[in-house]
């Protein structure tokens, strides 16, 4: 376990799939949490006011009272970003991020098949890694 944790951003928080990146992130021992965001609309709410919470373990303490930021690289601080945005969206900005520096790690189906993006399923191809 790190000495410290690497602090990570969620991209499209209070949807579903960003809810459950919250969930299994929660207590993690090697990230930490620095960032959510969420769509226009939502952005300056914090989390708990934003997004109605659909899984059956409560919404964690920690992220109730994060403000929601703009899904924008300049905005998050964390260089390691879990995506949970739409594939539409995630065209664009994941590619933003990336060209900023930040590492992206989606669930968006936006660059599968791109040449320089690797697919990564840790039980299947752990090799990936390097």
């Amino acid at each position: 376990m790190p000495e410290t944790k690497i602090p990570v951003a969620i991209l499209a928080a209070t949807g579903s799939v960003g809810q459950r990146f919250v969930q299994l992130l929660d207590g993690h021992p090697w990230f930490q949490v620095a960032a959510l965001t969420g769509s226009d609309r939502a952005v300056g709410q914090t989390y708990e006011q934003a997004c109605h919470w659909l899984l059956p373990t409560p919404m964690p303490a920690w992220a109730k009272e994060m403000k929601l930021l703009p899904s924008e690289p300049s905005a998050v601080a964390a260089s390691l970003a879990f995506s949970a945005l739409p594939p539409e969206s995630a065209i664009q900005v994941e590619m933003d991020f990336a060209r900023s520096g930040k590492w992206i790690c989606s669930n968006a189906s936006a660059h599968r098949a791109d040449a320089d993006v690797p697919l990564l399923l840790p039980e299947v191809n752990p090799g990936h890694l390097g």
